[in-house]
């Protein structure tokens, strides 16, 4: 998406001749003054993974949600010990390109973090931390929590991290000061009443709200974007609660009657996500459940949780999130390439969006919240749940000889392990993985070649480009060399006992109860019996300003279906389009225009991938002309349309077609004929290109994030009702709820991108489910 970390004659040439750049500095806040130290400077591999969990390795111990079956969750602002002591470890004298590294102080890291009590608040269960100590949960055992905003403002205390990491307010946000209607698209409005004015950084009261990322829970409890409340009680409009608790919290209940898994949980509030979680608000909730998971996998000491992440720092060891102040290096790399270490330039179109960035990309790799560290291991073998917590980079990581075994991903276990040579995963993915040190000894570096953005942008390892370094015997270099690693395993630790867990590479490690199946799980074919009640054909779509990036859509619509004129003809009432029935299966194909992967996630429902196909770009079979051309000519008669980019006449407008009426049916690969086609996009046929290709075998089984990859229509079946149920061959179960909850109550559920940034700048919209 990012337009200025593309390495392509017209990507630079845009961006040189669209971005003014800030003068001077490396300040990240508009707020508070700072120093960028660039990622290479920091030394690797000197500090150690914090560990979770009852074992001897472990700093901390995580939460019981079983015995506590109530508990308190604060939100918190505290501090850890995140980058290397300088006194322990020098830290480097020169960046990637030479230049002298400057004088860091060293500090622990001011974070916003979850903190765990009972439910009384008498007695704390767990600190402060980043990630926050993990809860652990029993199916079928509902738990009830109640989360606390007890985040400092700027305003209220100035050492608040609210002063390094700047809110946006010129996109559609919380927005808790009511200033919305002035500062969309006009950064330099200003409140009558107040003064305040919409290019300065918002120091209001924070506003959050936690989700619980692939949980089942009813759609008052889920965590919405809207759901969000303040510490001075404030509260957006679609905040639910049980009971009546105090005005900074909400009262949650999960019911954890769904199948175990990894899940998480991370702050979700609109417009602010990607400021929240970047400051440390996310943790691990494992669904235990000893009956239906697969016996006798790695635990105790041997089971890890580990949340991968991305992130830039100052001189002063504190979070550094660019606003528009800082600079970005990379732009002499047409002419001369040079390594870059700082690709996040100035917001693209700041007449715009004064601080909002298109995608942001670090450049110290963290786990658990410490920099590039050191685990020691025994020989033998161990499950890592692994979480992909950024903004926006994909991660695909290698661990060196080790072998490696996929038993899960997201929030489910896989029928058999998988044998895999990396672990890929894009923002909010999990990987639940078993890894065999079993005969090694000594340094294992866990490495990273994904670029960002991904799959077309800069490379951690040397790479060809087709202008720059078309040879391949002469790569252009390496962009942020440094996050080419990630950690390193030690395996030094002497061998306790005998490792009698199940072995992987005997085909242990699998489900007890297999996977209800919608797909075959292996490409192009769904399951026997399964029928579809409804196709939704859905575009992402990505709009440019000036200077680069816009915003990007799904389905080419604000999250405020009302401002898109299509959809609000359509659903004039609430501009909500999906509107998928209990019980029913549909067949969802994302259709990606963009240039980038974008990481689709559903809330409650969890889906199956039946395969991905490429579409014609290009003339004579060219999907986004037809796509443009479908708007007609004339185009309608709108301010959002007009004929600047004959491939984005109408951006916002909504879908070119009606959304459900234009009268297109198709037939499926399991012979089902006749079955309506909602979405308002034209036709793929004749676009498509036949080189169908399966699911990896790690993403075979259920899911709730799936990788959308550009030039590419992406294809799931999602069934509303507990991955548990079973089919019913050949019949349709819409209208009947198997939930133990209404999932037609509440304020409604999302389905968005989850690239952070893009979520927060209208990649998402609202669904509901219907009786």
């Amino acid at each position: 998406m990012r337009k200025g970390t593309i390495r392509t004659l017209g990507a630079w040439l845009a961006l040189m001749g669209g971005v003014a750049m800030a003068p001077g500095g490396a300040a990240a806040s508009a707020l508070t003054p700072q120093t960028w130290l660039p990622g290479e400077c920091v030394p690797q591999f000197k500090t150690s993974l914090p560990v979770f969990g009852p074992g001897y390795n472990a700093a901390l111990r995580r939460v019981n949600a079983v015995t506590n079956s109530k508990i308190l969750v604060k939100m918190v602002q505290s501090s850890r010990a995140v980058l290397p002591d300088p006194l322990a470890a020098p830290y480097n004298a020169t960046d990637n390109a030479g230049k002298a590294c400057p004088a860091p102080t060293y500090s622990p890291t001011t974070i916003w973090a979850y903190e765990t009590w009972t439910g009384d608040g008498t007695r704390k269960l767990a600190p402060a931390f980043w990630p926050a100590v993990t809860l652990e949960a029993r199916r079928g055992r509902p738990l009830t929590v109640t989360y606390e905003n007890d985040l400092p403002s700027w305003s209220v205390d100035p050492t608040s991290l609210q002063g390094l990491i700047t809110v946006d307010k010129t996109i559609h946000w919380a927005d808790p000061q009511r200033m919305m209607m002035i500062c969309m698209n006009n950064p330099t409005g200003v409140d009558p009443v107040t003064g305040i004015r919409c290019d300065t950084p918002y120091t209001g009261p924070v506003p959050a709200v936690p989700h619980l990322h692939g949980g089942e829970v009813p759609s008052a409890f889920d965590g919405g974007p809207e759901a969000w409340f303040t510490p001075t009680g404030l509260k957006g409009k679609a905040y639910r609660t049980l009971d009546s608790p105090a005005s900074n919290q909400a009262i949650y209940r999960y019911p954890n009657a769904q199948e175990p898994g990894t899940l998480w949980f991370h702050d979700h509030a609109l417009g602010s996500t990607r400021t929240n979680v970047y400051s440390g608000l996310e943790a691990f909730y494992f669904l235990r459940d000893p009956a239906t998971e697969p016996a006798n996998l790695p635990r105790g000491a041997y089971e890890i949780e580990m949340a991968v992440q991305d992130r830039q720092f100052d001189t002063n060891s504190q979070l550094f999130f660019p606003d528009g102040s800082g600079p970005l290096d990379c732009l002499d790399a047409f002419l001369n390439p040079v390594p870059c270490s700082n690709l996040n330039g100035p917001p693209t179109n700041p007449g715009t969006h004064t601080f909002w960035n298109p995608e942001f990309a670090g450049d110290v790799a963290l786990v658990n919240g410490s920099a590039w560290p050191v685990l020691k291991v025994e020989p033998r073998r161990y499950r890592f749940r692994l979480l992909n917590g950024n903004n926006a980079r994909v991660w695909n990581l290698t661990f060196g000889a080790a072998p490696v075994y996929a038993i899960g991903a997201d929030d489910a276990y896989l029928d058999a392990p998988a044998p895999i040579t990396s672990v890929f995963m894009a923002p909010g993915e999990r990987m639940d993985v078993i890894v065999d040190f079993t005969g090694l000894s000594g340094l294992i570096t866990v490495t990273n070649d994904a670029p960002v953005p991904f799959p077309a942008g800069l490379s951690p390892v040397p790479y060809t480009d087709p202008v720059l370094c078309p040879d391949p015997a002469n790569p252009c270099p390496a962009d942020q060399p440094q996050m080419a690693s990630v950690m390193q395993f030690d395996v030094s630790l002497p061998l306790v006992g005998t490792d009698t867990s199940c072995n992987p590479a005997a085909a242990q490690c699998g489900r007890v109860v297999p996977t209800v199946r919608l797909t075959n799980g292996t490409g192009g074919a769904i399951a026997a019996g399964v029928k579809v009640d409804k196709v939704r054909r859905l575009v992402l779509k990505e709009h440019q300003g000036a200077g680069g990036p816009l915003e990007v859509l799904v389905n080419n619509t604000h999250w405020n279906g009302l401002f898109s004129p299509r959809i609000a003809a359509d659903f004039p009432t609430n501009g909500i389009s999906e509107l998928p029935r209990q019980g029913s299966v549909e067949l969802w194909e994302i259709v990606n225009l963009t240039m980038d992967t974008h990481p689709i996630h559903t809330h409650l429902v969890q889906f199956q991938v039946l395969n991905r196909e490429s579409f014609g770009m290009a003339a004579p079979m060219d999907y986004p002309a037809a796509w443009a051309a479908a708007f007609g000519n004339p185009l309608p008669a709108s301010p959002i349309c007009d004929n600047l980019d004959p491939l984005n006449p109408c951006p916002g407008y909504g879908p070119p077609l009606p959304y459900g009426n234009n009268g297109e049916t198709t037939s499926l690969p399991n012979g089902q004929t006749g079955v309506r086609v909602f979405g308002g996009n034209p036709s793929l046929a004749g676009y498509l290109m036949g080189d169908t290709t399966p699911p990896a075998p790690w993403e075979s089984g259920w899911k709730e994030t799936v990788k959308a990859e550009p030039g590419k229509v992406t294809r799931f079946l999602a069934r509303w009702t507990p991955t548990s149920v079973p089919v019913v061959p050949n019949v349709s179960l819409a209208g009947q709820n198997f939930y133990p909850f209404n999932p037609t109550k509440g304020p409604g559920y999302v389905w968005h991108c989850h690239i952070l940034d893009h979520e927060d700048n209208e990649m998402m919209r609202p669904y509901l489910v219907a009786k």
